[in-house]
């Protein structure tokens, strides 16, 4: 080896371990006791089987309860973690299985989940490697779990002629599962969402992963309900049960820029006074349909639809935060939603977590945060307010 490339190797090589000193170390663990976590932030979760799933992300941790370990910020998750739906449990003492992964590459943050739950199963893809560290080729996996809380991972075989490098991985973007497909919306693609990338940009269009071709599709910009608008930050969600086969409802998120580079901060909200709906063209009757893909889109605003407002709940559980995940109630038939981890300012992922291990419940029924949950509990009804708004008109 020349000796120009043994010294860049060298310092390649320094600079990897400076940095995965920051983000591993045998002696933190994916999941410390209720007295040693302080904070979990940037993960993803689902729920299959009667467990939520909790995929990804970063923690921060003490040891014996007061210091942290040797000045340690934050430790990259390497487990699939899971909490069980068909028993009680309170936040402060609730057991998180940890189920080790196989491939060094599955430890990420914000990963793409999409979930099959007629087969037991749900596909990761996308998300960024933290420091842009331990970098491979794109790959979809596949989670199959048991009725455990535990499973095993793969890597799923996508369709002969199929090549992955022609649709650009990223993170941040509006992901929701249909039951048949897996959806993203947007998004940005960084030197850390792909291995070989050297710059950053936002990405508009939508991507399809079907559960039984296993097709993964990147559309033209006509294949997104926002055009050739990037969509940075969003959320999405799939409601069954409206129309024939359902409707997914985009909501939020950063305006993007195809144009040029431009930093989250600096760039425009979506107004959150609109609500952007998706549906198959086979339910959707008089609403505008692009020929080109088998969606058909509308956007409503709340003052002109009288099904839909948006309003705020009077009681408020400690500080906003970010970086959170959360899985909802129409996936359990309860009246929960289970918010995990998060942070305000990027500095509070040093800060305790006012919440037991950062788990925090939401009753839509009561409109209460709460610290335990119920499996017991009965399904969902809607809340007085909601009722009393219905009446009203």
């Amino acid at each position: 080896m020349a000796p120009h490339r043994l010294t860049s190797a060298l310092l390649t090589s320094l600079l990897a371990t400076i940095l995965t000193a920051g983000t591993t170390d045998a002696a933190l663990l994916d999941v410390p006791s209720p007295k040693n976590y302080v904070r979990r932030a940037l993960a993803r979760a689902t729920v299959l089987n009667n467990h939520v799933y909790i995929e990804g992300g970063q923690i921060t941790q003490y040891e014996d309860g007061f210091s942290s370990i040797r000045g340690r910020v934050e430790n990259q998750v390497n487990s699939t973690l899971s909490i069980p739906l068909n028993e009680s449990w309170k936040s402060e003492s609730v057991t998180i299985k940890a189920t080790p992964k196989p491939f060094e590459s599955l430890a990420r943050n914000r990963w793409y989940l999409w979930t099959d739950t007629k087969n037991g199963v749900f596909y990761a893809w996308g998300g960024y490697w933290p420091f842009g560290l331990e970098m491979v080729t794109d790959e979809v996996y596949k989670f199959t779990a048991d009725s455990r809380g535990g499973g095993e991972w793969g890597v799923e075989t996508l369709p002969n002629g199929l090549r992955l490098d022609q649709i650009s991985p990223g993170e941040a973007g509006a992901v929701t599962s249909t039951g048949t497909m897996g959806i993203v919306i947007g998004g940005q693609a960084t030197p850390w969402t792909q291995l070989g990338r050297d710059n950053t940009r936002q990405l508009s269009g939508m991507i399809t992963f079907d559960f039984e071709s296993k097709a993964l599709m990147n559309g033209t910009q006509k294949f997104s309900p926002f055009g050739d608008t990037p969509v940075v930050g969003a959320s999405a969600e799939f409601i069954s049960g409206v129309g024939e086969n359902g409707i997914v409802v985009v909501m939020g998120g950063h305006v993007g820029r195809t144009d040029k580079e431009v930093p989250l901060g600096e760039m425009d909200f979506f107004d959150m006074r609109n609500v952007t709906f998706l549906r198959s063209l086979t339910a959707c009757g008089s609403i505008g349909r692009n020929r080109t893909t088998d969606w058909c889109t509308k956007t409503l605003t709340f003052s002109a639809c009288p099904d839909f407002a948006l309003d705020k709940t009077s009681q408020h559980h400690q500080a906003g935060r970010a970086g959170c995940l959360t899985t909802h109630a129409s996936r359990w038939a309860t009246d929960k939603v289970l918010s995990v981890g998060g942070r305000g300012r990027e500095d509070e992922i040093q800060i305790r977590d006012a919440i037991p291990q950062g788990l925090l419940l939401f009753d839509m029924t009561a409109t209460e945060w709460k610290l335990e949950y119920d499996s017991n509990a009965a399904a969902y009804e809607s809340a007085n307010a909601i009722k009393d708004w219905y009446k009203k008109r």
